[in-house]
């Protein structure tokens, strides 16, 4: 029984010329050498992480980018707020190859708005064919029916009556060639299941929420699916070793 145990197929995730091979990545030192290149590479290309990877946060990397790249791998994130969910999300899903969405929130947001930001999620999944994150924390929940939404996200892949009839129509359009020339029948609610099927493929729900209060265990009671169809990562108080790497990265001299 290995301790550390860290397994993933990120040692060659920057060489795309490269298969990438499940293996055991040995131990924390070796673990730390490659997401510490992974970070600088998402650094130089999006907005800079001024991340330290204790051993904590490589075994939540590890796990977080594992999930990522399983098939229609989803994750709850259960922590307190400033415990590093998020970061460590957007560079587990850089690792993993995959464009990470988030909503913006702004006054009046509301469900209506909602589905017209997961209409663009969907289009980058199913039209574009983008492997896409979709990281949902508990600030984004403006009204609790958002949640319902993310359920059926979770349970079929697919938010029922989220396109209107002639956007529907649109996207049976565009996308019957491609789905013919993979061996789907011609018949409409088909081509429909094909771009669902490829819908829920590329599609990876990560929810970063709160254990503080009831409403977590409200909303897990309430909307099954939030436990039932993800794979559930404890982030729990950051031990000695972190808080003394955190202390001595920012205070050691440049």
């Amino acid at each position: 029984m290995r301790d550390p145990c860290l397994f993933g197929d990120y040692r060659t995730a920057m060489e795309d010329s490269e298969p990438r091979l499940y293996e055991d990545i040995q131990d924390y030192d070796a673990a730390k050498a490659l997401f510490q290149e992974i970070l600088e590479e998402y650094n130089e290309s999006n907005t800079p992480m001024n991340l330290v990877l204790f051993d904590d946060a490589l075994e939540h990397l590890t796990r977080i980018h594992r999930v990522i790249r399983m098939d229609q791998g989803h994750a709850l994130l259960v922590g307190v707020g400033g415990s590093g969910k998020q970061s460590l999300c957007k560079l587990a899903s850089f690792t993993a190859g995959c464009e990470v969405f988030e909503i913006q929130l702004s006054r009046g947001y509301n469900e209506s708005s909602f589905r017209d930001d997961l209409k663009v999620l969907y289009n980058k999944l199913g039209i574009e064919n983008k492997k896409v994150v979709f990281l949902f924390t508990d600030q984004h929940v403006a009204e609790e029916g958002f949640l319902e939404l993310i359920n059926n996200m979770l349970t079929s892949g697919m938010v029922p009556a989220l396109y209107a009839d002639d956007e529907k129509e649109a996207i049976l359009s565009g996308i019957r060639d491609e789905a013919v020339k993979a061996g789907t029948p011609h018949a409409r609610e088909m081509i429909w299941g094909y771009f669902v099927q490829k819908c829920s493929n590329n599609l990876h729900v990560v929810l970063a929420m709160s254990p503080v209060g009831d409403a977590l265990r409200t909303r897990c009671r309430n909307f099954p699916g939030l436990v039932n169809n993800a794979n559930i990562d404890w982030f729990f108080p950051w031990p000695e070793q972190a808080l003394y790497a955190v202390a001595s990265v920012f205070i050691s001299p440049e």
